[in-house]
């Protein structure tokens, strides 16, 4: 079977200087490894001609489908219409179209046009104009010698949108690139050890597995490729044993097999369930609140939170006994305790999430950096979780928050089921 190999090529010399970072390829390698048009190539090139012309010769003899970005600006340096036009022997010609459009644009905008502008307006010839409703430069696709180009402007929040709207549409009919993918969502285990356990597996051979390490979480893919032995039945029926052996292997660490967040599935349950929730923090600093709050609509459900970072504030706000924290210290068990099951009341909320512990870099009442408490209080029932993982005080923060927010959808989910 024919499979389309990919390439990029990013121009730009502000690429090449480190001044700007190349968010665009790895913005189109993400999304078009996804339809199975994984790159051969990702190129880097400054804003000289005849460097463009060498990259995009290079690119266009080990691929079949290349991807062009910047240079489509109407000023001196962009050079990338003129290099390409000449490396396939194409001309340049007038495209009354754009012109029009181009005054379309700056007579909105209620602003003058330069002659530098109408520049834009040449394209190679054949090529078929893609209307850029977010800028000035449209995109182009080019098709010569069964070889398919698109050119892209370089700004990133253009390229993006010109790649979902007008071309991501384009790609999916080329259906034999496809390949069939399952995706999983970890946290609480670590890349290496996923893939230490998973490797001790039965898992079919024509299985290719990825990983990805976030921060505090691990995605990991599953994917057959269309060009493999198997047929489409027998592939899902292999992507659908291999998911269950790992649900059952993993089930402890999954949070989900889409591309939402651990926020984005605690919102939504949050929301469906009707359940009202509150926060009391210490080492966390109210984190935990301010992930909960991101997303609009977080009113029906976020009630408040207590910042309790010192001693005398959690015995004031948060009603803890002053013997308790005198005899246990606050970080301990019996610290987030208190901290869980008095912010319940506090805030008549269904369910509170409490932290307290030892951030670091320094140990904090005895306890090394990394000694984390956290607890949940969920209608009546209480669960306390001790961590000792000591990342850096950045780290160990946010990685507390994704155990809570984690612990939250697997409480929450578990009530669902019982």
């Amino acid at each position: 079977m024919f499979i389309l190999k990919t390439a990029i090529v990013a121009t730009g010399s502000e690429l090449i200087t480190g001044l700007v970072q190349d968010s665009n390829s790895s913005f189109l390698a993400e999304n078009l490894s996804e339809f199975g048009f994984e790159p051969e190539n990702i190129l880097i090139c400054g804003d000289q001609k005849e460097s463009i012309k060498k990259t995009i010769d290079y690119a266009a003899q080990s691929a079949d489908l290349i991807f062009i970005t910047g240079g489509l600006g109407p000023t001196e340096d962009d050079l990338t219409k003129e290099a390409f036009a000449e490396v396939l022997n194409l001309n340049l010609i007038y495209s009354k179209a754009i012109e029009d459009n181009l005054k379309d644009i700056f007579c909105n905008h209620g602003s003058g046009m330069s002659s530098n502008n109408l520049s834009q307006a040449y394209i190679p010839e054949g090529a078929e104009i893609i209307t850029n409703e977010k800028g000035t430069a449209p995109a182009l696709k080019i098709e010569k010698e069964n070889k398919i180009f698109y050119l892209l402007p370089g700004v990133p929040s253009e390229l993006k949108y010109l790649f979902k709207n007008k071309i991501l549409d384009d790609l999916k009919k080329k259906d034999k690139n496809r390949p069939l993918i399952r995706e999983f969502n970890f946290i609480g285990i670590g890349e290496s050890t996923l893939a230490s356990e998973l490797s001790k597996l039965d898992l079919n051979s024509n299985l290719k597995i990825s990983y990805q390490a976030g921060k505090a979480e691990v995605k990991m893919r599953l994917k057959l490729d269309q060009n493999c032995s198997l047929n489409r039945e027998e592939k899902n029926k292999v992507l659908d044993q291999s998911s269950a052996v790992i649900r059952s292997e993993f089930g402890d660490y999954l949070y989900g097999e889409d591309r939402q967040s651990i926020v984005d599935k605690v919102h939504e349950l949050l929301i469906e369930k009707n359940i009202k929730i509150a926060t009391a923090e210490s080492f966390t600093g109210g984190l935990i609140a301010e992930r909960l709050t991101e997303k609009a609509g977080s009113s029906k459900y976020f009630l408040g939170s207590v910042v309790a970072y010192n001693k005398k504030i959690k015995s004031k706000l948060l009603d803890i006994e002053a013997e308790l924290l005198d005899r246990y210290g606050t970080v301990s068990r019996e610290c987030v305790q208190a901290m869980a099951e008095n912010a319940a009341e506090i805030f008549a909320a269904d369910l509170t999430a409490a932290t307290t512990g030892a951030a670091g870099p320094e140990a904090h009442e005895g306890h090394k950096a990394g000694t984390m408490f956290l607890a949940l209080a969920f209608r009546g029932k209480l669960k306390i979780i001790e961590l000792q993982k000591n990342y850096g005080r950045e780290l160990n923060r946010y990685y507390a928050s994704q155990v809570v927010l984690f612990e939250i959808y697997k409480l929450i989910k578990g009530s669902e089921e019982n």
